[in-house]
């Protein structure tokens, strides 16, 4: 199949294509500098595509820093895509949205029915996504699946909380922890995520939004630990003061299980081990 990929150039960008031509498809690879999705012109490669799978998204830190470009890439980028989807010859789209659409949840594991109450910008804007995308395929007849990713990570992984520890100790640099550092993610290594993502192609669902992680949860403290100890360094901590941030938090997967049941979930300690040898080979190139 010819397959689209906006945030080509990305983490998981980058694992997703070399998987689609590994199996055989073609790839249409859209992000920066050549194709920008806040501008429709430029998506114009996508009309080819019979699946477009959507990953380009502007980051939780920039969003922070640049409200109108958080909403202009993340919410109207969006629809400029589902405008190509409708002109084009795509059949179907595949959304990558963000557990933070839940927000602090009032109980775990959060199933997909939990009530959606984003504590960011970042988190608002994919949760309007999701609806931009629910929307427009239902006007477009367009099929549509929505996975709300948790805390992805792997070998390439530039940015998020496992690169930066492992950089900090490498460095002998102080990792500040936010608050106790006792609130829990669900992390989810990459291989199993681009495992759904493909699997999402030719699967028969239709219109449908599912978690996608592991059902765990590990500290920030244990991702430090795991990382010092992996690394056989000793880490440097300083806690600073809490913001507005998250509790504990796992995913409820079953939904995810139900449909993909033949896809299993690394083991977060073997996934580090691999992320960290990756890291201390200082390839930035290298794959899993």
């Amino acid at each position: 199949m010819i397959i689209g990929v906006t945030g080509a150039n990305g983490f998981i960008g980058k694992h997703l294509c070399a998987r689609l031509k590994q199996i055989g498809h073609t790839v249409i690879e859209v992000d920066l500098p050549r194709g920008n999705i806040k501008n429709a012109n430029s998506l114009e490669e996508l009309l080819t595509a019979e699946v477009i799978i959507h990953l380009a998204v502007l980051p939780l830190a920039n969003c922070n820093l640049d409200y109108h470009s958080c909403i202009e890439t993340n919410i109207t980028g969006t629809a400029n895509v589902m405008t190509v989807a409708r002109d084009g010859k795509a059949k179907r789209v595949i959304l990558a949205s963000a557990s933070s659409v839940y927000g602090d949840p009032q109980g775990t594991p959060v199933g997909e029915s939990h009530p959606t109450n984003p504590l960011t910008l970042y988190g608002m804007s994919k949760l309007a996504a999701e609806h931009v995308v629910k929307i427009m395929s239902s006007n477009f007849k367009l099929t549509h699946c929505i996975f709300r990713f948790t805390n992805v990570y792997g070998p390439g992984q530039q940015n998020g909380v496992i690169p930066i520890v492992i950089n900090k100790i490498l460095n002998d640099e102080i990792i500040e922890i936010v608050g106790s550092g006792d609130q829990t993610r669900d992390f989810i290594y990459v291989d199993d995520v681009i495992d759904h993502l493909v699997g999402a192609i030719d699967t028969p669902i239709y219109s449908m939004t599912m978690n996608l992680g592991s059902e765990t949860q590990t500290s920030i403290l244990d991702v430090v630990s795991k990382c010092a100890g992996y690394l056989n360094i000793a880490a440097k901590m300083r806690h600073i003061q809490a913001e507005s941030d998250r509790t504990r938090f796992i995913a409820n997967t079953s939904k995810l299980r139900s449909i993909f049941c033949k896809f299993g979930i690394t083991d977060f300690d073997d996934g580090l081990e691999t992320t960290i040898e990756w890291w201390k080979n200082g390839s930035e190139t290298k794959t899993a």
